[in-house]
């Protein structure tokens, strides 16, 4: 009863200020209220009322939440027909997050700032800084169950970032040929491991002019966890007194992804000398567009590597792989689909399922785990890739604790099959579904006895309050069902405002 007091008394807020600043909005600017709580028939949550959620909603426990945003969006840019373009633009984005319950939640803070960054646009780049919510891949961003290398699923963390946001057309290709390319370094702050940085960079292109109706797109993109120190990393052949090099030179090995040049130095140990240095993740993405009048069509598919095997694709067919349907049509029905995703994934040839140190393949790739950094690829304890490979904090405490023999990810051999879909009724709520169903195999360090079966389904309503202009009541219900994790049933419910 508390909770839906709680609840209730933001809402009166909320709907108040937002109401009272209505007229100190701009052209240019954004603002976002939203106001809601989670409840949840187990200690855990289910999974899609988590994942994907940039780890706003906490792991465990019921609770309110309180998110505000704010946000300057550039100008839209002119016609050749009315007027000169500006190369030059700035904005900024703010989103806090506040949640509240009955417990804290463990290792989470009650304020989150999943989108604090800057930014400036000049040409067809983009400089930012701060946390920005963003996901890394071609793909469907909307429905996705996850990109394998970096989806929305762990905290941003402050990053800075040099990148075309669009496509930038080749001049002499007639629009032919086009390309996007970026690169990065962030601070992974307040980690189990301090002082650590991120390495990223991507670059794709395209084929296709803008007026084609089938388009082709390919590249790649590739991320390294770097440097660091911790205590547990003292008195081991895997770093010099318990920290891992930050040199420039051996950050240019990196990302190059060379080998050093020597075995070992001053700055790092022969496990270093004989490896790649850093966490290295990325994928390999193709995707086929088709566009007509009334509908589009996505064909993706994204090559998961995490090491040097993996970019020798000696895991194939290890990845993701998409279709998304998109409705475009203006036909008036009472209920209309308006997107489609079916999705594939599968992480269980990792190279073989033997790691042999003396071959050129080693094999065992053993996805996101990593020696070194000894929570692998995530961030406060969130996965930063796909969230089928999930940490095992997420696991059911009898498969966590009695299958732990793998590190921090001791389920990454995995088949999943997911669908989701977005419609609208003509007069009525946008409904949202995602659906997912996986077999687990645990990994081939220690695999698990049987398959260990795990659904998920999420069903969201939207309905827009006509009093309201601008506002729209959210409920949600989830449910886990299998092996892997706790049987759970949850629901969501929010108003949020934005003007």
């Amino acid at each position: 009863m508390q909770l839906l007091y709680l609840i209730a008394s933001l809402v009166f807020i909320s709907q108040s200020l937002a109401w009272s600043q209505t007229a100190s909005s701009s052209g240019s600017m954004q603002y976002s209220a939203e106001v809601g709580g989670l409840t949840a028939s187990d200690a855990q949550n289910p999974f899609w009322l988590r994942a994907n959620q940039y780890a706003i909603t906490p792991l465990h426990g019921s609770f309110a939440t309180v998110r505000l945003g704010l946000a300057r969006a550039y100008k839209p840019r002119p016609d050749s027909s009315s007027g000169k373009k500006s190369r030059f633009d700035w904005g900024f984005g703010l989103c806090a997050v506040a949640n509240a319950g009955p417990r804290a939640a463990s290792g989470q803070p009650v304020i989150l700032l999943p989108g604090a960054y800057v930014k400036v646009r000049y040409g067809v780049f983009e400089l930012y800084g701060g946390n920005r919510r963003e996901v890394a891949g071609l793909g469907d961003t909307l429905l996705t169950s996850g990109f394998v290398a970096w989806s929305g699923n762990a905290m941003p963390f402050p990053k800075i970032q040099l990148h075309t946001p669009d496509f930038v057309p080749i001049g002499f290709t007639k629009k032919l040929l086009s390309f996007r390319v970026g690169y990065a370094h962030g601070w992974l702050i307040d980690a189990y491991i301090k002082d650590s940085y991120l390495h990223q960079k991507y670059l794709y292109g395209r084929i296709g002019k803008p007026d084609w109706r089938i388009r082709v797109y390919a590249g790649l993109n590739h991320q390294v966890q770097w440097g660091g120190h911790a205590d547990y990393l003292i008195g081991t052949p895997l770093a010099v007194n318990g920290s891992l090099s930050t040199s420039f030179q051996d950050y240019l090995s990196l990302v190059t992804g060379r080998y050093p040049d020597a075995l070992e130095n001053d700055r790092f140990t022969s496990f270093d000398g004989t490896n790649r240095l850093g966490n290295h993740v990325g994928s390999y993405d193709i995707a086929v567009e088709w566009s007509g009048t009334e509908h589009n069509w996505l064909l993706y598919h994204q090559h998961m590597y995490d090491d040097a095997s993996g970019l020798a694709l000696q895991n194939v067919p290890d990845g993701l792989i998409g279709l998304r349907y998109l409705n475009r049509s203006k036909t008036s029905s009472r209920f209309r689909f308006q997107r489609i995703l079916l999705e594939w994934l599968s992480t269980t040839n990792q190279s073989g399922p033997t790691f042999d140190p003396a071959a050129r393949y080693q094999g065992a790739d053993n996805y996101f785990n990593h020696s070194q950094y000894t929570q692998g690829w995530s961030y406060r304890g969130r996965t930063l890739g796909t969230p089928f490979i999930m940490p095992r904090p997420e696991l059911a405490p009898e498969i966590g604790n009695t299958y732990g023999g793998n590190g921090y990810y001791p389920n990454n051999r995995v088949v999943a099959w997911y669908a989701g879909a977005t419609g609208a009724f003509r007069r009525g709520p946008t409904l949202t579904t995602r659906l997912s169903y996986s077999r687990n195999f645990g990994s081939y360090k220690q695999p698990y006895p049987q398959v260990f079966h795990q659904f998920s389904g999420l069903l969201t309503a939207q309905w827009p309050i006509n009093y309201w202009a601008g506002t729209v009541l959210t409920t949600s219900m989830a449910v886990d069902r299998g092996d892997l994790l706790p049987a759970s049933i949850g629901g969501f419910l929010s108003v949020k405002k934005v003007w």
